[in-house]
């Protein structure tokens, strides 16, 4: 459904440089081209970014006035965070912006200025960050996270989520709630899906993997250990994340476990084209697990995209769209033996692996930027711009 080009004039601010490679910043990027085929005064402001890699109309990118890299990295980084604020904050007032979409708690100044001026918010929220560093040790940081959230969340006129499961975690802000999971971009997708193998996997027949730089509900060593149990099957780790280093360290001597490292995403695509089965290995300790539908990876998304059939763990925060027997198969989160059993068995049944396949493919456009932005109600949201819910 299209709407005519609305007069609403907004932004995007983000303190990420605008790349497709980059999770966040692929979000952004794709919220603003579709948002900018219905208002076309919309901007995005971003960190400056020295590769030109993407070409966008009405993206102003900000250069820190100290370079952050180097020693005393974080008091710069935090540093330039002020220097985007500020720097949006005048851009929102000297070209009159109706509203504006902020990710982050260090945007919490920002959220305050825009709205000391009338102009509307609208917080991407990715969950209670808090929790998951409360879990890594980092306490004193979590404190601040929670609070900085609790305030961006009650000020905010609109709570963009990207799951059901984050909005279960605000219940009390459900009214607020517009509901954008991660999307994708089929064609980049498709595009990559040239044949050509970057990798040697070293004359195995049977490859499962992960594409994607994870967090730590991630337990990617769920895979590594499957390993040992599967000696035919080839593990193929495409990009890195938390614990990566030791990880690489513990299995890399393991004949039948590859780690690719990070690398561009059009070669990740093509490299996850080659893989018979793809793992989801969602890790059932972690706090955010615990939510119904909390998950909205844009792994997930890639996966389905190419047509792969999915092994997924069984957490109860996995996403709502996989359906056993259907597109995916369970097995036991930090079971590496299930795994490994659940991986044979998918290769045995060569007509559940091509159904579960084609199942996927034939739901992927259900995941593309363009179905989810039309779909959410935002677009009808921003033209309206009504008073904020009380």
């Amino acid at each position: 459904m299209l709407f005519p080009m609305a007069s609403k004039k907004g932004f995007i601010s983000m303190a990420t440089v605008p790349s497709y490679s980059v999770v966040q910043s692929s979000r952004a990027l794709h919220i603003f081209s579709e948002l900018s085929k219905e208002f076309q005064d919309m901007y995005l402001i971003m960190q400056h970014y020295e590769v030109n890699e993407v070409k966008l109309d009405n993206l102003i990118q900000v250069r820190p006035l100290i370079p952050i890299d180097g020693r005393f990295s974080l008091v710069k980084g935090m540093l330039y965070r002020l220097q985007l604020s500020l720097s949006a904050f005048w851009f929102a007032i000297r070209s009159h912006r109706d509203f504006a979409i902020l990710r982050g708690y260090d945007s919490i100044m920002l959220l305050i200025l825009l709205k000391l001026v009338g102009v509307r918010v609208y917080s991407d929220f990715h969950g209670k960050y808090d929790l998951e560093l409360s879990q890594r040790g980092k306490h004193l940081r979590s404190f601040f996270v929670k609070y900085i959230d609790m305030i961006t969340l009650k000020l905010s006129d609109r709570i963009i989520v990207v799951s059901e499961g984050i909005e279960a975690q605000i219940q009390e802000y459900k009214d607020k709630c517009i509901l954008i999971p991660n999307g994708i971009d089929v064609q980049k997708i498709d595009d990559a899906n040239t044949g050509i193998n970057t990798l040697d996997f070293k004359g195995y027949k049977k490859i499962v993997g992960f594409v994607g730089n994870w967090e730590s509900f991630m337990n990617v060593e769920d895979m590594c250990q499957a390993a040992a149990y599967t000696p035919e099957v080839l593990f193929v780790i495409v990009g890195e994340g938390f614990n990566a280093s030791a990880l690489m360290d513990k299995y890399r001597s393991y004949e039948n476990v590859l780690f690719a490292g990070r690398r561009p995403q059009k070669e990740a695509f093509s490299i996850m084209h080659m893989f018979d089965i793809c793992i989801l290995p969602y890790d059932k300790m972690d706090s955010h697990s615990k939510y119904p539908g909390f998950f909205s990876s844009r792994k997930t998304k890639e996966y389905i995209a190419a047509g792969k059939p999915i092994i997924v763990a069984d957490v109860i925060g996995k996403e709502s769209c996989l359906i056993p027997g259907h597109n995916c198969v369970l097995y036991e989160s930090r079971n590496p033996r299930d795994l490994a059993d659940k991986i044979s068995e998918l290769f045995n049944d060569t007509t559940l692996l091509a159904s579960m396949g084609l199942n996927n493919f034939e739901m992927r456009e259900h995941f593309t930027w363009d179905y989810l932005i039309q779909n959410s109600g935002i677009v009808e949201d921003l033209q309206n711009n009504g008073s904020s819910p009380e």
